[in-house]
């Protein structure tokens, strides 16, 4: 099975060339209970199966490399490697995705190849989508709740591996002029804040492990906390400000709200996008039989789906 296949994934491409030399036609492929079975045979069933849903594919590719070409858009690797690793998530695992393009007899190189031209799409597609201010209205009405926030703080944190540097620094914290930020960029062992001299932001009570939050909220603004344990260490805070539980504002959140709406219209976006070039491009199909069933594809034919859905996919 795996050999027949193979043949007809071969000859599924090899029929698409202008035309087939007689000798090649007239090629044994099988006999079956003495009934023999030709090259030519072959190539005109799946002329007439196939050959319309892989013309429409291939011209889809074509459409979308041109279109991106005369755009100069292009696809970086990191770009590449967060989309392969959505594909091999929707599986489950490296392993996952391995068997199943074995068993959909398609090639990394292959999935590469149409991962990138998926990735060209999106971008042309995001190139031409318009969220109009109203749209980002009605959404944030439509959504206010998301953008609630709870009560925040914004504070300064040092951590210390012992409590012995921890009660030094915290006794040093006491004498008139001292620098928190300094001391934290010189002695804390916290990798996410001790460059910015502890500074942890704004965050509410669940942004952090509840020994750190319940000190911080118990905190006046200005106050220096005492040395507590938590986590991953010994911690001293200072509590520079807060904030009632409010709602973001409009003009916070504008971005991330057309980001979402954008993400919400791309699918049929991609299908609105193809189906104009589609009908803009110029199209020639030298086999009658083939173009008018292929013509017919055109006008029903989904857009690509995306990649990363490896059940959708066809080679």
């Amino acid at each position: 099975m795996r050999v027949v296949a193979g043949l007809l994934a071969a000859v599924t491409l090899s029929f698409l060339a202008a035309c087939t030399p007689a000798e090649q036609d007239k090629r044994l492929v099988a006999t079956i209970n003495g009934q023999k079975i030709t090259v030519g045979d072959l190539l005109t069933k799946l002329r007439r199966n196939r050959g319309p849903s892989v013309l429409v594919e291939m011209m889809d590719t074509q459409l979308v490399l041109a279109a991106a070409a005369q755009q100069g858009l292009e696809v970086d690797d990191d770009e590449m490697r967060v989309r392969l690793q959505r594909a091999i998530s929707e599986v489950g695992s490296e392993a996952d995705f391995e068997a199943r393009l074995d068993n959909m007899k398609i090639t990394r190189e292959k999935f590469m190849e149409r991962l990138r031209v998926d990735l060209l799409l999106d971008k042309l597609t995001r190139a031409e989508m318009r969220i109009h201010e109203q749209e980002v209205k009605d959404f944030y009405r439509e959504h206010r709740r998301e953008f609630r926030r709870g009560e925040r703080v914004k504070a300064r944190m040092m951590l210390f591996d012992s409590r012995e540097d921890a009660d030094t620094v915290h006794e040093a914290l006491q004498q008139p002029g001292s620098d928190f930020a300094g001391l934290a960029r010189a002695l804390s062992t916290d990798p996410a804040t001790k460059d910015r001299g502890g500074d942890m932001g704004y965050f509410e009570r669940a942004d952090y492990a509840g020994e750190i939050s319940d000190v911080a909220f118990a905190l006046e603004v200005g106050q220096l906390s005492a040395v507590f344990e938590a986590p991953d260490g010994y911690c001293i805070l200072k509590v520079e400000d807060r904030k009632r539980a409010d709602t973001q504002p409009l003009s916070e959140v504008a971005e991330e709200i057309r980001a979402r709406i954008m993400v919400a219209k791309l699918p049929s976006a991609r299908g609105e996008w193809i189906l104009k070039v589609r009908q803009a491009a110029s199209i020639t199909i030298a086999d009658q039989e083939l173009r008018e069933s292929t013509l017919e594809v055109l006008l029903h034919a989904p857009p690509p789906q995306p990649v990363y859905q490896l059940t959708a996919i066809s080679y």
